[in-house]
């Protein structure tokens, strides 16, 4: 069984909603919400004595909650009889990713990813087509950071559970104590190719909404580009601030057609506004403009549907 590991388009992610597979009133409503995609969770936000009624909910759920254009993504349990129990409910037609909870090691993901291919190989799924992506919230994760997020070809982020980790330290979670650790799994990350989902704060304080867009705002510098959210306030924030700006994408604009005459010419560098530019920069500016036009398709796609509700 040989799993694939194709080039992975861009996948808009600006915003997760995590909504608990136990609340019917928040799934009924979840693809209305204009999130990039929907977590579906089986973890901490459903209790014990829930989860085996809210893994059968899944295939019911999926096609409703993917109505809007997000992408799915189910978050397991880390307890090995759940994760067995949350795994064979999980991977289905629909199902995009799959999120790891309280990963420790590299091993850890490796095997929740050997059994996602054994059932997708059982299930005629595509062997690889499930991603996954992993939560670090331990010190002793952290640790480990970059061995975890070089584990496996399926994983395509990692993040820091940024109460857990703040509990487990003895911290409290603020921008300010959250931003060391947030740098370690961000390096990790992009040292292994990987996306790291997230910003410079906690996202359990959802009624202050402008002090979680400062945070935002500042996140962005640091390279962080979506995050989740509990509240569909949250989402709204998370959108427009990791969204490129019209003064950003103007200035992409001008850089990319600038360096097709310079670059043309032979030039490898040049001067813009003041500055130096060369291929990095460049490439940024690319970056910035796909990005544009990622967010510019998925407006369109929910303005689409306010017009025409499902």
């Amino acid at each position: 069984m040989n799993m694939i590991n194709p080039a992975r388009p861009l996948r808009l992610s600006r915003s997760s909603l995590i909504v608990p597979l136990s609340n019917d009133r928040f799934l009924a409503k979840a693809h209305l919400r204009g999130a990039d995609s929907i977590t579906l969770d089986l973890e901490d936000g459903v209790a014990l004595n829930a989860k085996g009624a809210a893994r059968l909910k899944l295939p019911g759920v999926v096609p409703m909650v993917s109505r809007g254009g997000a992408w799915i993504k189910v978050r397991v349990n880390r307890q090995l009889d759940m994760l067995v129990q949350d795994l064979q409910a999980a991977v289905i037609p629909g199902i995009d990713s799959i999120g790891i909870a309280k990963v420790d090691s590299a091993g850890h993901v490796r095997l929740v990813s050997e059994y996602i291919g054994k059932l997708e190989y059982e299930r005629g799924l595509p062997v690889g087509g499930i991603t996954l992506t992993a939560s670090l919230e331990t010190p002793q994760a952290l640790q480990r950071a970059s061995e975890i997020a070089a584990a496996d070809p399926r994983l395509v982020g990692i993040g820091l559970g940024s109460l857990d980790i703040a509990a487990a330290c003895g911290f409290e979670a603020s921008p300010e104590t959250l931003l060391y650790p947030k740098q370690v799994i961000f390096y990790a990350a992009k040292a292994a190719g990987l996306d790291s989902g997230g910003y410079l704060g906690s996202i359990a304080n959802y009624t202050d909404l402008e002090g979680m867009r400062k945070v935002i705002r500042a996140s962005k510098k640091f390279g962080f580009r979506g995050g989740g959210a509990i509240h569909p306030n949250q989402v709204r924030i998370l959108n427009e601030e990791y969204a490129p700006t019209p003064e950003e994408i103007e200035e992409a604009r001008q850089i990319v057609a600038e360096a097709d005459i310079e670059f043309g010419a032979g030039r490898g560098a040049f001067s813009f506004k003041g500055k130096m530019v060369d291929k990095p920069v460049v490439d940024a500016a690319r970056g910035t403009l796909e990005l544009a036009a990622a967010v510019s398709a998925r407006e369109a796609q929910l303005l689409e549907l306010l017009k025409n509700p499902l």
